[in-house]
């Protein structure tokens, strides 16, 4: 019987429960893939999180790599931002690795796979490729790098380590134009075909705007994970110059990670006790609702020291998806989502001054950036929905799995 093929997902960022406030774009794509796929989710254990869940049509998979109230690892900000974090996390990575590699290898075992698409070449990427070496009969490999493992993860491991993973890859996709020009520059020739395919998310039904809407005067949006790359302490300082101009400015924040303890000391320091609020964690219909209230939402993302960066930016797809004018660093990876004076405004990164003024400005102008986020929805909308995203996705799978008859019984009856 010819059903549909198995699809096996691993990835570190996954939500550990229904409802979890961690990223979901991962879930999302694969709940948008098991119309056309039988996909099986692979992701690491966490404190509170089942070893085996079934939502819907995917059956996610938990791998233990350490006593369950030490799997810290990933979740929270992210592995590479809890190992800068705590040092001690070094000590996680080995029981990481194998615990994801043996459960990979049971899952191969135990389902007829067709085809794994691992999220980020290190670690999963790197896992996978391991996981089918010298089997006679593999399951096709797609890996998608998201950034953080691409512009970070710049020692000379590493880079072997990812020009190995991409020699083993059936296929490499990354989120934004400027990835593709950076790992085509690890490997010449390259030896797969380099996909750009960018996370979604839904702007059809979740993240949409309002006809009527009235925001906030001189509210402010920063959303995202509270680590480095995020660069949320240079809109801290800039906060101070729009307050001189405009004394009732606020800021929200929506979101948590590592520096959060820093960046609550900074705005003390600042003297910004009364204009800044951290909300933590906030859910999709949570988000929705502050970025149809917040007359501007701001995204000071930098590069660090290390290299690591924004691969796409994901928030301001979500704040132009409700309507709400964005301000963001002059990045790379951002122009595949802002055109300067088009769509949106972008700065200098770490310019907390030029952040600043822009800021002062688009408050002076409200009906102008109005009219900017307004112009930007169809584009985006184009773009970035999950209608199209999941589309793309689906053929570049398809092409990469032999045509056979797939025997899925054992999807079916097996956990």
């Amino acid at each position: 019987m010819k059903t549909k093929p198995i699809l096996l997902v691993t990835a570190s960022t996954f939500p550990r429960w229904e409802n979890d406030s961690e990223p979901r774009f991962v879930y999302d794509l694969c709940s948008h893939l098991s119309d056309s796929f039988n996909v099986l989710v692979l992701a690491p254990g966490a404190p509170g999180a089942n070893a085996f869940d079934q939502w819907g049509k995917l059956k996610v998979y938990r791998y233990r790599y350490a006593p369950k109230s030490l799997q810290t690892l990933a979740y929270n900000g992210g592995i590479t931002a809890n190992l800068k974090q705590s040092y001690w996390k070094y000590f996680l990575l080995p029981g990481f690795f194998f615990g994801q590699w043996w459960s990979l290898r049971r899952l191969l075992k135990q389902f007829s796979i067709s085809a794994i698409h691992a999220h980020w070449l290190i670690p999963q990427g790197l896992v996978a490729a391991l996981a089918i070496m010298g089997k006679k009969t593999r399951p096709a490999l797609l890996c998608t790098s998201h950034g953080g493992d691409l512009y970070g993860l710049q020692d000379p491991i590493s880079t072997r380590l990812k020009k190995w993973v991409i020699r083993h890859s059936d296929g490499v996709s990354v989120v934004s134009t400027a990835m593709s020009q950076k790992v085509q520059g690890l490997v010449n020739p390259f030896p797969c075909p380099i996909n750009i395919i960018p996370m979604g998310t839904d702007l059809q039904h979740t993240f949409v705007p309002l006809h009527e809407c009235k925001r906030t005067p001189h509210q402010l949006l920063f959303t995202g994970r509270l680590v480095e790359k995020k660069g949320l302490k240079y809109l801290l300082h800039a906060l101070k110059v729009v307050i001189h101009y405009f004394p009732a400015t606020t800021l929200i924040v929506a979101g948590s990670g590592p520096e959060r303890p820093a960046l609550e000391t900074l705005v003390e320091s600042l003297g910004l006790r009364n204009h800044v609020t951290f909300k933590g964690r906030l859910t999709h219909t949570e988000l929705v609702d502050l970025y149809r209230e917040s007359a501007l939402a701001v995204f000071p993302f930098i590069q660090t020291k290390d290299g690591d960066m924004e691969g796409l930016g994901l928030v301001m797809i979500e704040a132009l998806g409700c309507g709400c004018p964005v301000i963001a660093s002059d990045l790379p990876a951002v122009h595949d989502v802002i055109s300067h004076n088009e769509t949106g405004y972008l700065v200098p990164p770490g310019d907390e001054k030029a952040l600043g003024k822009k800021i002062v400005a688009c408050m002076k102008s409200p009906t102008e950036i109005q009219a900017m986020a307004v112009n930007a929805h169809p584009g985006i909308l184009q773009r970035f929905d999950w209608q199209s995203v999941t589309k793309d996705y689906e053929l570049l799978l398809q092409r990469m799995i032999p045509v056979k008859p797939y025997e899925s019984a054992d999807f079916i009856v097996g956990r």
